[in-house]
């Protein structure tokens, strides 16, 4: 396994430093291991102590480290002081592999994270040690000492940044465009690769520039070349801001795990679906409410945008005599017409994510007395749905969700060359199976 390094601050609130390197390295698949140069008193609102440590401590860390564990690639934070900045450079002379620098001026809300005395080392003895430093608009421009305010300041603040010793120069975050923004590199050879990404609808967040220069660290760690190890960070970074969670009362935190928080939520949901699945297979008499166009069982991510959010049984339940048979496995994307009733569900009440549908009969209804149930006319479909592919049960979902929000079940007594349907709704597919073993009990009486 590939081994990083953090040489940086603590940040108590998790949100940068340490803690955000960490989380980093580990959702892209790197040991990391740390060497930390300061304690902050640290939320998302401001920092109210820092605390630096002995340079010995922070040198005994680096050489514990070095000794044993052979990092492949190092990223450099928070230096904080001139005497730590001594010990860092000496720790580096000779390594040999990437070494990342983030040029860690300022807190995200404002307090002074590299004292002023220190910038000059930080500048001479740091910097031409590093294979890559990475500074946001600010930080481009105090180093650079030029404004930064186009593009083409971007690519000369960077150029005469990387005049100051950087092998090479990636300045972060140029807001030069009103729906974009843009990093800009200038590698060993002076080429300019731009990087540029929708602009989040976002204000800052606090952490998007730890957690990139820890993304890069671990990309170059596992080898990848540097123009590639920055354009995956950068996507990397564009999606933890995208999701980004507000735990405090100040800046939402980027959130550099929501990669592995979205693998788990497709696992989970996979898993609760195929429970489900195998359930509803098993209930005596469950064949009866199986449509002509057969059944379908589905369970959408939490934050489910379209139809490959949403896990379904690939090609359907269908009967066999006197059984319900899933005829191949559970993958995202394998039910139009279910899938899409539930994404209309959960535009209007998110919490309510799995669905399945049964055929539709006058004694069905009937059963369906003990759950609240909200019904629509496809004849009444306006002819503007009707010309759009995929916009009918969407519409009959909202339509009967109108005149009953909180409905179990939405039934259609079908038109011209449409078979009548029941969708049967739940918060889970735990809540759905419940509720067919509600309907099939009432059947069978």
């Amino acid at each position: 396994m590939k081994i990083a390094l953090s040489i940086a601050g603590s940040d108590s609130g998790a949100g940068a430093g340490i803690q955000a390197d960490l989380k980093t390295f580990s959702a892209l698949g790197v040991y990391g291991c740390t060497a930390i140069t300061a304690v902050t008193a640290q939320n998302t609102k401001q920092v109210s102590e820092i605390y630096e440590l002995p340079p010995a401590a922070v040198e005994a860390q680096i050489n514990s480290v070095m000794a044993d564990l052979s990092p492949d690639a190092i990223k450099v934070g928070m230096v904080y002081s001139k005497s730590i900045i001594d010990v860092v450079v000496k720790s580096l002379e000779g390594f040999g592999k990437p070494v990342v620098l983030d040029p860690i001026l300022a807190a995200g809300t404002g307090a002074r994270l590299l004292r002023d005395d220190a910038l000059p080392d930080f500048i001479s003895k740091l910097m031409p040690l590093c294979t890559l430093v990475t500074p946001n608009r600010m930080e481009a421009e105090r180093l650079s000492g030029i404004r930064v305010e186009s593009e083409k300041d971007g690519v000369e603040a960077a150029r005469r940044i990387k005049k100051l010793g950087a092998e090479n120069v990636i300045v972060k975050g140029g807001h030069f465009g009103r729906s974009t923004v843009t990093d800009l590199l200038i590698d060993s050879k002076g080429k300019v690769v731009r990087m540029a990404n929708p602009r989040v609808a976002i204000e800052e967040s606090h952490g998007s520039g730890c957690n990139f220069s820890s993304a890069v660290t671990a990309f170059l760690a596992r080898q990848f070349s540097l123009a590639d190890a920055c354009r995956m960070a950068n996507q990397y970074v564009h999606d933890a801001i995208k999701n980004a969670v507000r735990v405090g009362r100040g800046l939402p935190v980027t959130n550099p795990l929501s990669a592995i928080y979205k693998d788990a939520a497709r696992y989970n949901t996979l898993v609760e679906l195929q429970k489900a699945v195998s359930q509803i297979a098993a209930m005596p008499g469950f064949y009866r409410l199986i449509p002509e166009t057969q059944t379908n069982f589905v369970y959408a991510l939490p934050d489910a945008q379209d139809i490959s959010d949403v896990a379904a049984v690939r090609g359907r339940i269908v009967k066999a005599g006197t059984a319900a048979v899933p005829v191949a496995g559970i993958e995202f994307g394998a039910s139009r017409h279910v899938g899409s009733a539930v994404l209309a569900y959960m535009s209007l009440n998110p919490s309510v994510r799995s669905a399945i549908n049964i055929r539709y009969d006058e004694t069905l209804v009937k059963s369906l007395r003990s759950l609240r149930v909200g019904s629509y006319d496809r004849s009444a479909e306006p002819e503007s749905v009707k010309a759009k592919e995929g916009a009918t049960i969407p519409w009959g979902i909202r339509a009967a969700l109108a005149k009953k929000l909180d409905a179990d079940a939405v039934y259609h007594t079908g038109d011209i060359g449409k078979e009548p349907m029941t969708i049967v709704f739940g918060k889970d597919p735990a809540e759905v199976v419940q509720k067919i073993g509600l309907i099939l009990k009432k059947v069978r009486q």
